[in-house]
């Protein structure tokens, strides 16, 4: 035996993201989330930007209107009167917390200032940016790990180190250099992103709610056509019931009780003729035999056309109305139904739908000598199968040409969120396996 086709229910989160509100919901929080990582991420970035840019202004700012007014040639000339009056200059207005160091370096390496005086006078090799900011006029910023040897008397681990020229008392060119505490700029870098953030989050959130919005009411509308929907094709389903019930209702009325009818009559000719006719009375009694087996097909038609009333007759009584038809195709038949297996009308209907469109199909193509049907109802859940010797199929390759019913069947077995497993192979029959769970 191949299996096949086996279809099973889902799991219930599975379920809910089927929901189009749940997945646009969904979509709109990732969304959010990546938009808002992204932009609290790119005014990270700007903070930082904007921060070094204030320094870079403050410290322009503090060599154009306090230091270059102040340099004289005495302070040039190591003079310590004017390295003193220069210390009170910078202690007042420079030096804070955030402004850890300052020197003042000519053009050879010498450093001819400093807040700390035991720099002064000492001659030091200028780096190339060092060097590019004093003939170029550009303010420069660079993070200093504050290991060469003119930091020696650093204590912190990181500064940022800014530096640009200014003009000597004679016009010679100097260079201005300023250390400041990675502390200080990162708490400013940090200030100018928490502005931000309020207001991405917070244009963020509207986004999202009109979103939400949005969401909610495509869903609602959406539900409101498929209730429609559903409402339209309950309405069919109750239409063809009704019409196929009228059908029924006619043939039973009319030509099955005229069948009957007749099938007496032709009986009673009979034995009426058999003492004065034997050759009629056997003529009679054929065509009599015929009208029965009309009569009995005709019955199984109806069966098909109006199934048994299931909540009335149970499920029993309709099986052995589905499998009657059997006996004049000469197929043997073997029904076993075991517990309660009419507690619910809905799976009562399920398990009837799959035995009738399995043995329908035995019936039509499998060519079958034996059709065995077992129903059994436990705690857990309710079990049918549907096994004959017909010639069977390639189950591997899906439901064969012309069974469109099982077909059908798989889907509906799926909307109910039950389990159909078929089984088959060439020359070995078919067995279909329905379980219900209760």
């Amino acid at each position: 035996m191949v299996s096949s086709f086996a279809t099973h229910a889902s799991p219930r989160w599975l379920d809910r993201l089927r929901n189009p509100f749940v997945q646009v919901a969904i979509a709109g929080v990732v969304g959010m989330v990546v938009i808002g990582v992204g932009s609290l991420i790119a005014s990270q970035r700007a903070g930082e930007a904007e921060a070094m840019n204030d320094v870079r202004s403050r410290t322009e700012s503090l060599a154009r209107t306090v230091l270059e007014p102040n340099l004289s040639v005495a302070l040039l000339n190591g003079e310590t009167a004017a390295i003193e009056q220069l210390d009170v200059i910078v202690a007042r207005r420079v030096l804070d917390g955030s402004t850890l160091r300052v020197k003042l370096w000519d053009a050879t390496g010498l450093v001819v200032y400093s807040d700390e005086h035991r720099l002064i006078g000492e001659r030091y090799e200028l780096d190339g940016d060092k060097v590019a900011s004093l003939w170029s006029g550009d303010v420069v910023s660079e993070v200093s790990s504050l290991d060469g040897p003119e930091n020696r008397f650093e204590t912190a681990g990181q500064a940022l180190e800014v530096y640009l020229p200014v003009e000597g008392p004679s016009g010679e060119p100097l260079l201005f250099e300023s250390y400041y505490s990675m502390a200080a700029v990162e708490a400013s870098s940090s200030r100018i992103r928490s502005e931000f953030a309020p207001i991405v989050v917070g244009a963020l959130l509207v986004m999202q709610a009109m979103h939400f919005g949005l969401a909610w009411g495509l869903n609602r509308r959406l539900r409101r056509g498929q209730v429609e929907r559903e409402r339209l094709l309950q309405r069919a389903i109750e239409s063809s019931l009704l019409e196929r019930r009228r059908i029924a209702a006619d043939l039973h009325d009319g030509v099955v009780q005229d069948l009957a009818g007749t099938s007496f009559a032709i009986a009673a000719a009979a034995e009426t003729a058999s003492h004065t006719s034997p050759e009629l009375a056997k003529d009679l009694r054929s065509a009599s035999v015929g009208t029965r087996r009309s009569l009995q097909s005709l019955r199984s038609l109806l069966v098909d056309i109006y199934p048994a009333n299931l909540k009335l007759q149970g499920l029993e009584a309709a099986l052995i109305d589905l499998l009657a038809p059997a006996a004049s195709m000469g197929i043997h038949t073997d029904l076993t139904v075991t517990g309660e297996v009419d507690r619910s009308l809905d799976t009562t209907a399920l398990v009837y739908r799959v035995v009738q469109e399995a043995v329908r199909n035995v019936f039509r193509h499998a060519e079958a000598d034996t059709i065995t049907v077992e129903v059994t109802a436990e705690d857990q859940a309710t079990i049918a199968t549907v096994t004959d010797d017909g010639r069977g199929f390639h189950a591997a390759n899906g439901s064969p040409k012309g069974h469109l019913g099982l077909r059908l069947l798989t889907d509906l077995v799926d909307d109910a969120g039950a389990r159909l497993l078929v089984e088959s192979a060439p020359g070995a029959g078919t067995s279909i396996h329905l379980e219900v769970s209760a």
